[in-house]
């Protein structure tokens, strides 16, 4: 597979336009803003997090895609999930009258744990362009990139927290599908895990039968 490095303008822009209807989508479905804003950042965080196993398990059909789907769209998804959390954590913000300090001071720890996973994909959407790839080494920008399934882990016992277990939240499907999304990654991880390991496994058989 060829590595992508670069973001694509247009792909950039079908994203954002893309997610602005989501976000206006669960508006309109009753979901709250601020909570809709949110929503849109973790469908995209799970879109970003899906294209590494489903490639793994159907890379043929994968790559008989149009406009390079989905791998070449890993960075783009990955910088607009950045660019929602952020807004999400503005909406906060903005809530509590601007009074960031206070808020910090007074942060839970399920909303620690968002802000550190936070932290971690600004990183992430900074290291995502062809100019930070180029410096850093292949080697050394997949390492940094394989921090993307600790971002979800984090976003995911942070939403879970915020929609399961936190009184006086309002109960509403989409608390459901976060649930589901993380469990289709979880899925599609393991599948994608065993795929590889009976790969090298083969190929290790095959490599000691031609050496008999």
């Amino acid at each position: 597979m060829i590595m992508d490095l670069k973001n694509n303008f247009l792909y950039h822009l079908i994203v954002a336009l893309s997610s602005v209807l989501l976000a206006t989508l669960l508006y309109s479905l009753g979901i709250e803003f601020g909570r809709a804003v949110a929503g849109t950042a973790f469908i995209l965080l799970f879109l970003t997090l899906s294209i590494g196993p489903v490639m793994r398990l159907w890379r043929p059909a994968m790559e008989a895609l149009p406009w390079n789907l989905p791998w070449s769209w890993r960075g783009e998804l990955g910088v607009w999930f950045t660019i929602f959390s952020i807004s999400h954590l503005l909406l906060i913000f903005k809530g509590n009258q601007w009074d960031v300090a206070g808020y910090l001071a007074g942060m839970r720890i399920s909303d620690l744990i968002g802000l550190v996973a936070l932290l971690i994909a600004v990183v992430l959407a900074g290291t995502s362009f062809g100019k930070a790839i180029k410096f850093l080494g292949l080697q050394s920008w997949r390492w940094i990139q394989s921090f993307a399934y600790v971002v979800f882990y984090l976003v995911g016992a942070h939403t879970l927290n915020h929609a399961f277990f936190r009184p006086g939240r309002p109960g509403d499907w989409l608390h459901w599908a976060y649930l589901a999304m993380i469990i289709v990654i979880i899925i599609l991880q393991s599948a994608g895990f065993l795929k590889t390991v009976a790969y090298y496994r083969k190929t290790l058989k095959n490599d000691n039968a031609q050496r008999a």
